[in-house]
């Protein structure tokens, strides 16, 4: 995949803009503790590792179905899941059970969605949109826990928001211009239409 300019660039702006959201933390030092340091370069590692399954997810949605790549990575992470078992495993409540299962259903119809967005479009493309996973962390924590956002996410979520909305115009853009370049495609030949005014009426290439 040829990643242009203004993809590179749209990524750039939303990362800033989830920047901006952390922000705070970033002044005060005394806000950042080692867990919080351990718990970033996981972040870190698994940005890497997904950046990874992406890619094949990718590759795979040319030969398989979503269904069947979501229910085989499904079970490969149930199985390694089991391996962890013995280091601390605690019998759930019936709560937490009901959470489990929310959990899952959610997690199973976003990993749906996510492969299938990926048979359809470029990662290149995609990739900005990544960044509101946390402009909805941050409006479900307050409808679900009362957490008021500061100005910081506000002004953050607008940023990402924008990165988004440009990919959306600059593709929309570029997708006419190609359908413009095309012969006989309806656009173009509508174009030649409009240029002589004593051309004959042109309908999906055929003249009447």
């Amino acid at each position: 995949e040829k990643v242009y300019v203004y993809r590179w660039s749209a990524v750039a702006v939303g990362f800033s803009g989830v920047i901006l959201m952390l922000s705070p933390y970033f002044q005060n030092h005394a806000a950042i503790t080692t867990s919080m340091m351990v718990g970033l370069g996981l972040a870190l590692l698994n940005a890497f590792t997904s950046g990874g399954a992406t890619i094949q997810i990718r590759r795979l949605t040319a030969t398989e179905s979503s269904s069947a790549i979501v229910i085989i990575m499904t079970l490969i992470v149930m199985a390694a899941s089991l391996l962890t078992a013995p280091f601390g495993w605690v019998w759930p409540s019936t709560f937490e059970w009901a959470l489990l299962v929310g959990i899952g259903i959610c997690g199973g119809l976003g990993q749906m969605l996510f492969t299938e967005s990926y048979r359809y479009a470029p990662a290149s493309f995609l990739a900005p949109f990544d960044y509101t996973a946390m402009l909805w962390a941050f409006l479900l924590g307050f409808w679900m826990f009362g957490e008021v956002p500061t100005i910081y996410v506000v002004f953050g979520a607008v940023v990402v928001a924008g990165a988004g909305i440009f990919v959306i115009l600059r593709e929309r853009h570029l997708g006419l211009k190609r359908l413009r370049d095309t012969p006989m495609s309806p656009i173009s030949t509508m174009a030649d239409d409009e240029a002589d005014p004593d051309a004959p009426v042109t309908v999906l290439g055929k003249a009447r």
